[in-house]
């Protein structure tokens, strides 16, 4: 995860990274205590500060049981080599709504703000793990569009409304292309543009192409994304 704070607005890079999938497995967090966070009264003596919890968390293949045609999910259903069943999926859920909960928990008394999330089939899927009982008190709402990545799956972005009110949402096209020239699906880059308090914050949410392949093969698709990022950022710094 990368964080990068640019004036005059907030701009949050929130993608996955596989050596830091390693080394923090459980959890991607981090708090904001930046002055233009501020809520409250702040006084000559002493700052007064609201902490806000922005998280980003891979659901690593998060899938309905249901088998669609369109993509390569064959794998996450009842005759695909996981051998998935509702009791599977359930259980799934549950283990992520527990771990999405306990997020910042430690400094607040809440689960997080606001939640990038990668690796997720569809609306239906995050609409149900909103609903867990861990998670279906916490107020929070989702923006989320269908990638057209081969597998299915996409990226999305949680929120609880008395935290965060989005002015602007965009499904973003990554266009990479394999060594004989044809067009790789992958999933798109999803921007968020939204008020938190008195602060103006962008939101970037990235799940960029794997290096299954090696680095010869994945390396040119992961450039790609990374100019993909750079050119929305120039955008939103002008």
């Amino acid at each position: 995860m990368i964080l990068s704070a640019l004036k005059p607005n907030l701009v949050l890079m929130l993608f996955q990274d596989s050596k830091l999938i390693v080394t923090l497995r459980i959890a991607l967090w981090f708090v904001l205590l930046s002055p233009e966070l501020v809520l409250g009264i702040q006084d000559d003596e002493k700052s007064t500060y609201a902490i806000r919890t922005v998280a980003f968390y891979n659901l690593e293949n998060l899938f309905d049981t249901e088998n669609d045609s369109l993509t390569f999910d064959d794998a996450r259903t009842a005759e695909g080599k996981d051998r998935w069943s509702s009791k599977k999926y359930q259980k799934k859920i549950g283990n992520l709504a527990e771990v999405l909960h306990l997020i910042g928990r430690d400094l607040r008394a809440k689960s997080p703000d606001i939640i990038g999330l990668c690796e997720l089939e569809n609306r239906g899927v995050l609409q149900d793990l909103l609903s867990h009982k861990d998670l279906s008190n916490e107020d929070y709402s989702l923006i989320h569009y269908d990638s057209p990545d081969e597998r299915g799956i996409d990226v999305a972005l949680i929120y609880r409304k008395t935290s965060f009110t989005p002015f602007f949402q965009k499904s973003q096209r990554l266009l990479i292309h394999d060594i004989d020239g044809f067009r790789d699906y992958t999933r798109d880059l999803l921007i968020v543009g939204g008020m938190m308090g008195e602060t103006e914050l962008f939101i970037l949410v990235n799940h960029w192409p794997s290096r299954s392949g090696g680095e010869l093969r994945s390396s040119p698709h992961r450039i790609e994304a990374a100019r993909l990022n750079i050119q929305i950022i120039d955008s939103l710094r002008k």
